[in-house]
């Protein structure tokens, strides 16, 4: 299934400084869920999202 508007989307994430230090990630916890297309995440991350299936990885910079 492939990521678009109007589908829940469960992710785990790692939030990483400028240094590579880890700030926050969902690892050995629940997933993040969200509505795709609601705005309800940063946009460059929903973005990044659009058209991924399950089991992709990658990384994204987003700008403040």
């Amino acid at each position: 299934m492939k990521i678009e508007s109007d589908k829940v989307v469960r992710i785990h994430y790692t939030l990483k400084d400028s240094d590579g230090n880890a700030i926050d990630s969902s690892e050995g916890g629940e997933p993040l869920s969200y509505l795709h297309g609601a705005k309800n995440i940063v946009p460059g991350l929903e973005r990044a999202l659009e058209g991924r299936i399950k089991g992709d990885s990658f990384d994204v910079s987003v700008s403040a």
